[in-house]
């Protein structure tokens, strides 16, 4: 996970100590709407990704902004009700929405390099537009 931390780094232009959970945050959104098996395939290629999003939590991931996407998505807004929850939360970390963007590209494309193409394709299938 220290290579995709540092891309985030490197190219988002945040430090670390927002980095971690900044990806916390998109890993827990990419985990969500995948089926559960693609979500397994998913975090055993990535290693590290449970403790990010664990750094996540503790950063205060969640609040009104989480509750009001986690609502959305429960109410069929699926992979959008999650990216509008995982804004909201990298908001909440101080970060911009092209950042916050830039963080989520950096992410799915870290994701699709090491997990298995089953699990990219599902990404792309789940996410392409909202990606664009």
């Amino acid at each position: 996970m220290q290579e995709l931390i540092s891309r985030v780094v490197q190219n988002v232009g945040i430090d670390e100590a927002t980095a971690k959970p900044a990806i916390g945050i998109v890993m827990q959104a990419l985990k969500s709407v995948l089926p559960e098996g693609l979500a397994s395939s998913l975090m055993a290629a990535m290693p590290g990704a449970e403790s990010l999003m664990g750094e996540a939590q503790e950063a205060g991931g969640g609040g009104l902004g989480g509750m009001l996407g986690g609502a959305m998505s429960s109410l069929g807004g699926g992979s959008a009700g999650a990216a509008m929850q995982a804004l909201s939360q990298l908001q909440g970390l101080g970060l911009g929405t092209d950042q916050a963007k830039s963080v989520t590209q950096q992410v799915v494309g870290f994701a699709k390099e090491q997990a298995p193409p089953d699990v990219g394709a599902a990404l792309d299938e789940k996410l392409g537009s909202l990606l664009g």
